[in-house]
Formats: structure tokens, C-alpha cells, sequence
């Protein structure tokens, strides 16, 4: 709420001093009255100087010490009005009350901005003070001029000091700005638009200004960690890392209230095409935290450091510690362009999976029961922002029970799960059964032991024992082994599906950092955040991390064999399901041999699985020549699935682009003997065979 008593006392301020200063430069004699440049004054001005335009002063002592003794309220009287005005709940007063109260501003800063802001709407004002200033083109009060135009005594000096672009923080945060392409004394001044509105107009609104959230409202650690932050002197910046959707502008907010400021100002620079834009949006984004004494917040930084590369070091320059603090929120790791001290890095845990049964039960109500509440949980490392998007784009879909609510909210998840992990692992969503999987029957065998272990690993250590036995010895760790292209990673999804577990990739060249100490910092966020939920890590071509320990010749090899012991004891320590998958078996460290539980052959296939997979992904939907034997092609062509589905696939799209549309014999041939070209392997001699003697 605010009244037109605040908008009156503010300009009766201002037009005192326009009126003293027109006066002192009448006194003076450089200033000369003419009807005309007094008709776009207000009414206040013209009324006060009407006499002194009619040349009258001199003859009438009495106008004259009427003039000298010029009434109106003086800044003491001013500046009480408005702090009375903020106790009954004024909004634009208590605006400026807070001025003084969070700026710290000296009475000729609150003096000059009441003067820059009204006149930046006022025209009538802005006339009256271009007038005092004797200038013949429309221009800003100028910085030499202020500082006489609000010092009341000879000596300047003073006034000057508080005025000081390096002093001022109205300059400093560029609520106020100067040209500094010209000489200080003869330097324009302006303040910026949004700074006008927020303090002259009440129904101003800052959809980018969040309130602060009391921090103790939190649930450890993270409130332990807010509290260590230190309130004085205030940090200049502040990280505040965590996977999409897990709150990072709400602990930002919790921040703003332990640093005991109003609310945040969130700034995303995203939308800025250039570099030159985005230094503009970080000048004003300051002013109006400054202004508001608010905290700002970085938002998308990871994307928008990746699109300016070292532009943002230029960026960074821009921000001024004894102006604002400013909190970088981070999705993956902390970048190498911010030096911001431990104890100002707040790190969000994904929600353990208890959480998260408790985050799906308050979204989905009695929409589904606790077991899909519970396989929720367990599925999917989602944040509550996460869940809540979820959840809503899975009810846009058709359902008619629980499971097909179940499946759409599955769907769904899969498709935003990509951060559960971080960076370090991105999730498979394929989904395939065991009678899609082509292998050996030695293969097969493998794999239903492994699944059966698996889903019988818990009551095993509880019913029979081996919990006390083996307490932290009942994960499963697999290695998947054989040549490229026979269905290993194929054969993990499978294992995923017969679980109903989440599959993650691990991506391993953003796990092994050339940084001692990184990759084991890695290998920790991966596995802790791989035990809060049910999912399956796979570490493809897994030989490059788990590989032989080396003889130690150097410190290089030192730490390098630090590795793998840590990898030893987190694998060891895993309670869930890893898969690594090699295609040198050989090279893989004797340790980690004896830690895997099962191994699986992914050999070659032979004649009769090569014919089946041929006619797989040769599928009935491809137009095919008559002359088309796929067992001929199996018996000659000793090829993987991979190499196979390949070779149909370039045949495909060479007839594809062809006048027939159909794939003959002779486009597989060719296909096929490119891929044995590509495995360095000698193409086999044979005779293709007739098409009349093709039999069907």
C-alpha cells in the first residue's frame, strides 16, 4: 500500500533544491529569468519565481529576503517524514527507508537519487534543473554540478567524497551511472529504468526476486552446512551444486536468510546472444539486487559456460565482492573458472530412496498403491523437482489402472532420468527380454545363473546365513567378455529388464581424471549414488579403468595403482548390480577377477544363430530380392550380430536410394565383405550362387 503523501513529500524535497540552486545562481548572476523558460516549470517553481522574472527583486526588500530565506523541507525534515510514512506500511517509502537502513547511503546519495528519480519522469523538473545548470541543449545533471548543486556550504569537499564514483555504492553497483569517456566534473549522470520503477511506482513487480526462506527450516546436513557459512564478512561466491530439480534456488533462498538478506534476485543468461549482452544483463541483474539488497543468483551456469568458454572469465571480472555476493547454482562439477573456498560449496544429495517414497506417495495420493510407489523409488534417482514434472506429464497420457499409470510415469521418468547419476553415468532406457537376445546356449546358461542369484541375493543372506557370514560380500558383479559386436551390452539390458532395474552407462572418460585424487572423488559420488536406488551399472570396455596394476617406477604409477585399489574396495563394498564388459579379458586386473561373481561368454556366434540374426534384422518390412539366400550368407560370412546388423543396414540404404527399392544378393555380399574389410580379415573365397537354383 502506499499513499500520494509519499509522491508529495518527495517532490516538495526536489523542488527545494532545484528552487535553492536557481536561486543561489540568479544571486550570483548567471542565471536570468525569462517568461518563456518558466512555463514547462511546476506550478511550485513559476509561483516562487514569478517575481524575480519580472526584474522586481531589487526594488522590493521584502520579496527579496523572502527569497533568501527560502522555505521548504530540508533534508532532515524530508527524511523523518519518510521513515514515519514506512512504520504505517507505505510501500514506496518503505522502499527508500530501506535505503539507509540496508545501503548504508549518505544523505547526499539519498539526495541526488530523489533528484535523478524524479526527474527521469518528471519534464517540468528536468527542465527547471536543465535551466539551473545554464545548459542550451537537453542534457543529465552533470557530476561537477551535483556536487555544488547539494553541498550548502562553500567547500565542497565533502559532498564530493560521498559522490565519489570508487566510493559510492549507488555508482559502484550501477544503480547510478556517468559517462567515463569525459573528465569526472563534466561526466552525465542517468539511473537505470528498472531502479526508477522499483522506487516511484508501488505496482512495480520483479518476477525474478524470490523472498528469503528461513534456513533453519531445513532438514541436515544441508542446514549444517548454510550455518557454516560466514555471515561476516560476507562471501563473494557462493556454489550451490545439485542435479536438476533437487532445489538449488530454495537453498539459495535459505542462503539469502542466513546472510540476512531480503530475498534473491535470479539471473539466467541463457537468452543473451553475445558476450556484450550478457555483461550488460550481469550490470543491471547487480543494480537491482544492490537496490533491493538482495542476493543474486546465477542460473544455467553449466550451459552457459560451455557456450562462452573462456568469455567467462570476463564475465566473472564483472562481479564486485564488496558490492553483492553472488550464488552460482551448478548441475555436475564444480567449474575450474570459479575459485570459491570449501566451506562456500553446498552440495544437494539426491534423495535416498525412503525420501523418495515418501516424495511419490505425496504426488501420486491414491493413485497407486505402495508396491508401484515402492518399484518407483527404487527405479529412478529423480529429484522432487524431477518427480513433480514426472509425474504431471505421465497424467497428460490415457490411462485406465494403476499399471498402465505406472508405465506411463516409467516412461516418462526414463526420458529425464539423464542427471541421476551426474555427469559420470547416463541411463539405457531400452528395454529387452531374454527371447530377443541371440547367444550361445553356453551364453544363456550364464545368464539365467546370474539372474537367478540375483533375484534370490537377499533371502539367501537372510534366511541362510550369509549376511553374517559375508556382510558387505553379496553384490553382484558380472563380466561380460568377447569379441566386438556379440551382444554384450545387449545382454546387459537384458539382465536390467529381468530385474526391472535402471541401467547406467558409466561414462569412464569423466570418471579417470588426470587430477590425483579426482577419479577416486568420482568413483565415490558414482557408487553412493548407485546405492540410494535399484540400478544396474555398466562400465562398458570396462579393460581401460579396471585393467592390471603396474610395477611402481614412479609416483605416476603410484596413485595409478591407487585407483584400482579404491575401485577394488567400492566394487567389493557395492551392494548392487555391476556388469563390466571387455573385449580383452586378458588385460583386466587378477583383483578384480576374483571379485566378479560371474562371468559370461559372449563368444562369436555360429552358423545357426548368424542365420537367425540375418533373418532378424532382415525383417519381413524390407523388400527383398528374389535372389536372396541369408544361409548362404550365414555359413560364408563368420560375422558378429553387430558386424551383421551393420552389413544390413548399409545394404538397406544403398537400395533405399536405388530405382528398385529391394535388397538383393549382391548389395549383402558386398555389405558383408566390407565388414570383414573393417576387422582386417581376409574376405573368404566362395561362389555366389545361381538364383535358379535358390530354393524357397
Amino acid at each position: 500500500m502506499t499513499t500520494d503523501t509519499f509522491k508529495t513529500n518527495l517532490k516538495q524535497f526536489v523542488i527545494f533544491l532545484i528552487g535553492r540552486w536557481l536561486y543561489r545562481g540568479w544571486q550570483e548572476g548567471w542565471i536570468r529569468f525569462d517568461n518563456d523558460l518558466n512555463a514547462a516549470w511546476p506550478e511550485e517553481l513559476k509561483l516562487r519565481f514569478r517575481e524575480l522574472s519580472q526584474n522586481m527583486v531589487m526594488n522590493t526588500p521584502a520579496l527579496q529576503q523572502e527569497v533568501i530565506d527560502w522555505q521548504g523541507p530540508n533534508f532532515t525534515r524530508f527524511w523523518g517524514q519518510i521513515i514515519e510514512l514506512s512504520m504505517h506500511n507505505d510501500t514506496l517509502a518503505s522502499r527508500w527507508a530501506a535505503l539507509d537502513e540496508m545501503l548504508l547511503l549518505s544523505p547526499e546519495e539519498i539526495s541526488l537519487l530523489a533528484v535523478l528519480t524524479l526527474t527521469y519522469l518528471d519534464w517540468p523538473l528536468l527542465r527547471a534543473l536543465r535551466f539551473a545548470m545554464s545548459e542550451k541543449e537537453p542534457r543529465q545533471p552533470r557530476w561537477g554540478f551535483i556536487t555544488h548543486f547539494l553541498s550548502d556550504t562553500v567547500d565542497t569537499s565533502m559532498t564530493e567524497h560521498a559522490l565519489a564514483p570508487e566510493q559510492s555504492i549507488l555508482f559502484r553497483s550501477g544503480i547510478l551511472q556517468c559517462d567515463q569517456s569525459v573528465p569526472l566534473s563534466t561526466a552525465e549522470l542517468s539511473v537505470i529504468p528498472s531502479a526508477v520503477q522499483y522506487l516511484l511506482n508501488d505496482d512495480y513487480i520483479d518476477p525474478s526476486h524470490l523472498n528469503a526462506i528461513p534456513y533453519k527450516s531445513l532438514e541436515d546436513p544441508i542446514k549444517k552446512i548454510i550455518k557454516k557459512i560466514p555471515e561476516k564478512p560476507t562471501p563473494s561466491h557462493i556454489i550451490v551444486m545439485g542435479a536438476s530439480g533437487s532445489g538449488k534456488i530454495y537453498i539459495s533462498q535459505c542462503v539469502a536468510s542466513r546472510l540476512r538478506y531480503n530475498g534473491v534476485k535470479i539471473l539466467d543468461l541463457m537468452p543473451e546472444t553475445t558476450l556484450e549482452h550478457a555483461a550488460q544483463a550481469i550490470r543491471h541483474a547487480i543494480a537491482m539486487t544492490v537496490l533491493r539488497h538482495d542476493i543474486l543468483v546465477l542460473k544455467n551456469v553449466t550451459r552457459w559456460i560451455d557456450r562462452w568458454g573462456d568469455g567467462i572469465y570476463q564475465l566473472i571480472q564483472i562481479f564486485d565482492p564488496s558490492v553483492c555476493p553472488v550464488i552460482w547454482t551448478i548441475t555436475g562439477d564444480t567449474p575450474s573458472c570459479l575459485n570459491v573456498q570449501p566451506e562456500n560449496i553446498i552440495r544437494i544429495p539426491m534423495p535416498n530412496r525412503k525420501q523418495r517414497e515418501v516424495l511419490w506417495k505425496d504426488l501420486v495420493g491414491e493413485n497407486l498403491s505402495d508396491t508401484w510407489i515402492s518399484q518407483l523409488a527404487g527405479q529412478f534417482l529423480l529429484t522432487h523437482g524431477q518427480m513433480d514434472s514426472v509425474y504431471k506429464a505421465a497424467l497428460t497420457q490415457p490411462y485406465d489402472d494403476e499399471e498402465k499409470l505406472y508405465i506411463n510415469i516409467s516412461a516418462q521418468a526414463r526420458a529425464i532420468s539423464k542427471e541421476g547419476l551426474g555427469s559420470l553415468a547416463t541411463p539405457e532406457p531400452a528395454r529387452v527380454t531374454m527371447d530377443q537376445l541371440i547367444v550361445s546356449q553356453e551364453c544363456e546358461t550364464a545368464l539365467q545363473d546370474l539372474l537367478m542369484y540375483a533375484k534370490h541375493r537377499r533371502d539367501l543372506a537372510k534366511n541362510w546365513g550369509f549376511e553374517r557370514s559375508m556382510p558387505y560380500g553379496l553384490g553382484l558383479a558380472a563380466l561380460f567378455c568377447g569379441p566386438p559386436g556379440t551382444g554384450k551390452t545387449y545382454g546387459a539390458q537384458v539382465i536390467a529388464t529381468e530385474l526391472q532395474l535402471e541401467l547406467y552407462r558409466v561414462d569412464l572418460s569423466q570418471l579417470v581424471s588426470k587430477y590425483i585424487g579426482e577419479t577416486e572423488k568420482h568413483l565415490a559420488e558414482l557408487f553412493n549414488a548407485a546405492e540410494q536406488g535399484e540400478i544396474l551399472l555398466l562400465f562398458d570396455e570396462a579393460d581401460s579403468v579396471f585393467s592390471k596394476r603396474t610395477e611402481v617406477k614412479s609416483s605416476v604409477d603410484r596413485y595409478a595403482n591407487l585407483e584400482v585399489n579404491y575401485l577394488l574396495q567400492r566394487l567389493e563394498r557395492f551392494s548392487g548390480v555391476s556388469i563390466l564388459t571387455s573385449n580383452f579379458e586378458s588385460g583386466i586386473d587378477e583383483a578384480f577377477m576374483r571379485r566378479i561373481r560371474f562371468r559370461v561368454p559372449f563368444d562369436l556366434p555360429d552358423e545357426r544363430s548368424r542365420l537367425i540374426l540375418w533373418n532378424k534384422f532382415l525383417s519381413k518390412s524390407i523388400p527383398r530380392a528374389d535372389d536372396v539366400e541369408l544361409e548362404f550368407l550365414a555359413e560364408t560370412f563368420e560375422l558378429s550380430g553387430g558386424h551383421i546388423k551393420e552389413a544390413v543396414l548399409r545394404a538397406a540404404s544403398i537400395a533405399y536410394g536405388s530405382d528398385e527399392k529391394c535388397v538383393t544378393q549382391d548389395l549383402l555380399l558386398r555389405s558383408a565383405e566390407l565388414e570383414y574389410r573393417k576387422l582386417g580379415k581376409l574376405v573368404p573365397t566362395y561362389t555366389a550362387p545361381d538364383p535358379n537354383d535358390v530354393q524357397w
